[in-house]
């Protein structure tokens, strides 16, 4: 039988999707099985024990999807199943909410069975948050739960407001320096008394913290609990209501300390609909099957370059945002990024590289080299500018403040939120949107710092994870869709340089770290016998991360070579700090040419040679070979080895037609 040419090329991308476990590339995600909860571990940075917490998925989830987070924290004596298995009216209602609207629930153990949010508690769940941010597109997250649970809930939004979105109490207290019950328990886990730690107590009753809780909050009390009297949280819900924050108390005179399905579902019905509220907006463009055109005019962070792996940027990634947004829309987005520039170039290249293209939208992102050339009421002028040279050709606007960086003495913080701040004030001056990258970044940053530095290449510039965030915010702004592009793989065939020197007959330079550099020459040899391989082994026997990141450095861009195949030693692949994550990150980055990807780079995951080292799925390399868009050779089983393992992947790659 003869496969068609498209065949062919599904079944050879189905091969190296066995081999490697590199997902299909820019394809959309099916549902998912989410029938059975997932039971989590993690090592809590701050005693090193293992904590757990467990996930339930909504129906149908999908990888390309974004979704809000529902953490819901269980009563005193339970454990992280209570949420989940319990039938009794808060937990079935709290999860029946969550399914309704799509959203994740997560019921972590937070240092059961007698939490009450302690510091230890509290860190293991600032800790979760990072890793379910890094696992899923998270927006808005909601945290409740019942008695203990509830108490914790407000605790944690009174401590952590920056991380909070919304807050469901179920018959909890707003006042632990009152409350008379399970002192000893309490104090266990708050180190101490209330007359040895008075501010412990303090800080976690949210009563004496109202201006903290600006988010929606919704209680339940009973008026003859006595387990957890009602009072304190009266009092709460009184101030906020107040203040002016969206706040209802449902509160039975006659009740006691329980909360039934129906007023549970009526409490996460209010804080939804708040939330839902405030994220609408209206779209930018009515995105639909008529034909349009969108220039990304910016600097190095719009381009493409070596950050991104060399492929695509932002730009490229919005256009897949809005497709999967919108299927049936017809629309080529175009990216007129270049290093180095600033508003004063974007002016001078206007009409060469943007206007010319007569585009519907043209998105405008500078700011990150105005700051350290520009004086900022240029800036202002100059910006201004491009909106009116824009309109005039009938172009709408979108401006985009710069991205969230890590502080630097050439870039300060201080100095670039006053650039953002002069952006924001052009738009609202001229009726021009504005997508604040800069403050969804910040978000990040505070909700989910590792996962936030795990978007950055260097200081300033994001990776493609980075990038993929992005182009989901601009996304949002100009479509209104929320969308996920974490499963969008590099595009394939992978081997894009290589396969050409074969085909033309051409010597093939590789440079390949050892051990694999031999096995990487005898797996091309084995599909292109004739091959003239030209083979620079890169030692790494002795040498510490920094001294590999040098050679990089040093290297390859100097001897510009078709192929680079990089593979960490496993004994220097297992801290998971920032100098590690900083080596790893510029020993991609200097492996790759510095504009558009010149050739090809692969990385090998340490576990082929190392099978029993293997940190498992969330290794931090394979975060950042994921982050920087790079292929990587894995191990997909344990009885094979490393030499077959390659062989099969380059075999794969080489064979299958392009897309």
């Amino acid at each position: 039988m003869r496969l068609s040419a498209k065949c062919a090329q599904l079944f050879w991308i189905a091969i190296l999707v066995a081999v490697s476990g590199v997902a299909l590339p820019d394809l959309k995600a099916f549902g998912q099985d989410t029938s059975e909860p997932l039971d989590v571990a993690f090592i809590s940075k701050l005693d090193g024990t293992e904590q757990r917490y467990v996930v339930i998925l909504p129906p149908g989830f999908r990888n390309d999807t974004a979704y809000d987070l529902v953490i819901a924290l269980h009563g005193h004596g339970s454990d992280r199943w209570q949420f989940v298995k319990d039938g009794r009216g808060e937990c079935q209602g709290s999860r029946d909410a969550a399914a309704e609207q799509k959203m994740v629930f997560v019921s972590p153990d937070y240092r059961a069975k007698t939490s009450w949010m302690g510091p230890a508690a509290e860190a293991d769940t600032l800790q979760m948050l990072d890793d379910l941010h890094g696992r899923y597109r998270i927006r808005d997250v909601i945290v409740s739960g019942g008695s203990m649970g509830g108490t914790s809930a407000l605790a944690f939004a009174a401590l952590h407001p920056e991380c909070v979105d919304g807050v469901v109490s179920l018959n909890g207290t707003a006042n632990l320096v009152e409350y008379p019950n399970f002192l000893e328990a309490i104090a266990e886990s708050y180190g101490g008394s209330k007359l040895d730690k008075p501010e412990v107590y303090r800080q976690r009753s949210a009563e004496f913290f109202p201006e903290r809780l600006t988010m929606p909050v919704a209680t339940t009390t009973g008026g003859k609990d006595t387990l957890v009297p009602p009072d304190s949280i009266l009092r709460l819900m009184d101030a906020l209501k107040k203040q002016g924050s969206p706040a209802m108390s449902l509160h039975r005179p006659e009740g006691g300390h329980d909360t039934n399905y129906e007023e549970t579902r009526s409490a996460f019905r209010f804080v939804i609909e708040n939330l839902a509220t405030r994220r609408s907006q209206q779209p930018v463009l009515n995105v639909s099957d008529q034909p349009m055109t969108i220039v990304c005019l910016g600097d190095s962070v719009t381009g493409v370059y070596y950050h991104t792996g060399g492929h695509r940027a932002y730009p490229e990634m919005l256009e897949l945002a809005l497709k999967a947004a919108h299927p049936k829309a017809t629309v080529k987005v175009i990216n007129a990024g270049i290093s180095g520039n600033t508003t004063r170039d974007g002016l001078n290249r206007l009409e060469s590289d943007v206007l010319m293209h007569e585009p519907s939208l043209v998105t405008i992102s500078f700011g990150l080299n105005d700051m350290v050339r520009v004086p900022i009421e240029e800036y202002r002028s100059n910006l201004e500018q491009l909106i009116d040279r824009c309109r005039a050709q009938k172009s709408q606007v979108v401006l985009c403040t710069p991205n969230a960086v890590i502080n630097t003495d050439g870039r300060p913080i201080t100095k670039l939120v006053e650039y953002c701040e002069v952006l924001r004030t052009v738009g609202r001056d001229k009726n021009v949107p504005v997508c604040d990258q800069y403050v969804a970044g910040e978000e990040l940053k505070l909700r989910a710092p590792w996962t936030w530095r795990l978007t950055m290449s260097d200081a300033i510039h994001p990776n493609m994870d980075g990038h993929k965030r992005m182009a989901e915010e601009l996304c949002r702004v100009i479509s209104g869709a929320s969308v996920s592009l974490d499963s969008v793989q590099p595009p394939l065939p992978i081997l894009q340089r290589t396969r050409k020197q074969l085909a033309d007959g051409a010597p093939l330079r590789i440079m390949a770290m050892e051990p694999v550099a031999a096995m990487v020459e005898a797996a091309i040899r084995q599909h292109h016998p004739n091959a003239k391989v030209e083979l620079t082994t890169w030692s790494v026997a002795g040498k510490s991360l920094a001294q590999l990141e040098q050679e990089a450095n040093a290297q390859v861009r100097a001897m510009k070579p078709d192929l680079v195949v990089l593979t960490i030693p496993a004994e220097l692949a297992v801290a998971n700090d920032e100098p590690t994550l900083h080596s790893i990150s510029w020993i991609m980055n200097w492996s790759l040419s510095f504009g558009l990807q010149e050739w090809d780079c692969v990385v090998v995951h340490p576990s082929l040679l190392t099978p029993a080292a293997d940190p498992g799925k969330d290794s931090l390399i394979r975060k950042l070979v994921h982050a920087q868009h790079l292929p990587l050779i894995d191990r997909t089983s344990e009885s094979e080895s490393a030499p077959e393992i390659i062989q099969q992947w380059f075999k794969a790659d080489l064979s299958a037609p392009p897309l």
